[in-house]
């Protein structure tokens, strides 16, 4: 019974994780601890046992916060530093980078490629209705009544952009973006390693939504992300079986391309994107950082190392960001209007020095290193840690509250359970 209870809850993270789980901040993360609270008590000693082997990778997380804590006394005495102190970072730290991983690491002897698999599968739907319930939110009653028409205005809109108020909740683009990418990938590789048709075609049908999705989004990261993410998949297909991923790649190019084309606006809008970016390259050479694409983002990074004496050992910790909004207010390049550095790697080694870059850097390498030690590819990892890399290049995804939890979850089933994932693409 204890065992049926926390599969079902399992299933039931996935789902909410993909969907309306990422619009209400940290609250789905009382919803895990409520879940481990439940295993230490209904067991506790396979609680210890669990946390015992999962003891490593934990205590780096555990080491990191007492880091900030020890950080924050001595920044504290040091009253010369302009600026307000943020201590939400420490209930970040331990509901996301402490709780996460022990929630995971409770998982090892339960879950198996059955449950993965569904698990994977109910986060592409918890996604796709998600998306689809956007697209109405947005739309109101036009879905219908003229598609072109419609499709068009979600071109135009960026779909809704940044969603302040969406079911009492919000959503900003970039996460939005991320997790369908995340999604994208996962129902493509669905479709190859799901043995029932019937899963086969939904996988499929989730797959082809998901990409209209991402491209009434805009986003050149996402497609870029996508793109590569898309390449080292096709890797292993390639491999295992040639007549059937030309099969599936064929009528996924056609139903893209017919989609895509389905709209005048999508041309228009990715060429408005193109001319952005061109514009925005000459204007860096020219040393002007204005814009909304990639000048402003080489200027948070020409501005960051002009302070980097300020954070480059010990960091910022409480005082990061409003150091980083006092940087950009002032600085020549006209970025005052920015709040961040929109790098996930600059915005951890501003909190937290040396060791903050070094968490982000275990964070994402330590799942590819075990992979290659243990001669386990699984193309999927790969692909996917590609998506969240490039991603947080462009954005502090890692410090978002509606994209943090989805990339530590990934990241830690990454470590533990890498073999599942190994056994998964093999089947």
């Amino acid at each position: 019974m204890r065992g049926q209870t926390w599969r079902l809850l399992f299933l039931f993270v996935g789902f909410l994780s993909g969907s309306i789980g990422i619009l209400y901040g940290m609250t789905f993360h009382y919803i895990l601890l409520g879940v481990v609270l439940f295993y230490a008590i209904s067991g506790w000693n396979s609680f210890v046992e669990r946390l015992y082997a999962g003891r490593k990778y934990i205590l780096v997380f555990v080491s990191y916060f007492l880091y900030l804590v020890l950080q924050t006394f001595f920044l504290l005495w040091d009253s010369d530093i302009e600026g307000d102190a943020h201590y939400g970072i420490f209930e970040t730290t331990l509901l996301n980078f402490i709780l996460v991983p022990v929630y995971v690491v409770m998982l090892k002897g339960w879950l198996t490629v059955p449950l993965l698999k569904r698990f994977l599968f109910l986060f592409c739907a918890g996604c796709v209705f998600l998306n689809v319930y956007i697209v109405f939110d947005l739309l109101a009653g036009e879905t219908f009544s003229n598609v072109r028409e419609a499709l068009g205005r979600l071109y135009m809109n960026r779909f809704g952009e940044n969603k302040t108020s969406l079911l009492y909740g919000n959503l900003l683009l970039e996460p939005q973006v991320f997790y369908i990418v995340l999604a994208a990938l996962v129902s493509y590789g669905l479709i190859f390693w799901s043995g029932r048709k019937c899963v086969k075609l939904s996988c499929g049908i989730i797959f082809l939504l998901l990409l209209l999705f991402l491209s009434f989004t805009v986003s050149k990261a996402g497609v870029l992300a996508f793109s590569l993410g898309f390449m080292v998949m096709n890797i292993r297909f390639i491999k295992q079986n040639t007549w059937k991923f030309c099969w599936v790649f064929s009528i996924c190019v056609l139903c893209i391309g017919f989609m895509l084309f389905a709209s005048d606006s999508f041309e228009q809008k990715y060429k408005e994107r193109v001319d952005e970016v061109l514009t925005e390259v000459l204007n860096v050479r020219q040393g002007i950082y204005d814009g909304s694409s990639i000048a402003p983002r080489i200027g948070f990074v020409r501005e960051t190392y002009r302070h980097a004496n300020e954070f480059a050992i010990c960091g910022l910790g409480v005082y990061a960001k409003d150091r980083v909004k006092i940087w950009l207010r002032t600085s020549d390049a006209g970025l005052g209007e920015f709040r961040n550095v929109h790098n996930t790697f600059l915005h951890y080694w501003i909190q937290g020095g040396i060791l903050g870059f070094g968490l982000v850097l275990f964070l994402w390498g330590v799942p590819l290193y075990c992979i290659v030690k243990n001669r386990k590819y699984s193309y999927l990892i790969i692909s996917l840690v590609v998506v969240i890399v490039i991603t947080n290049s462009t954005c502090i995804l890692l410090d978002l509250n509606n994209s943090r939890l989805i990339i530590v979850l990934l990241s830690s089933m990454f470590y533990f359970h890498g073999d599942l994932f190994y056994e998964l693409e093999k089947s």
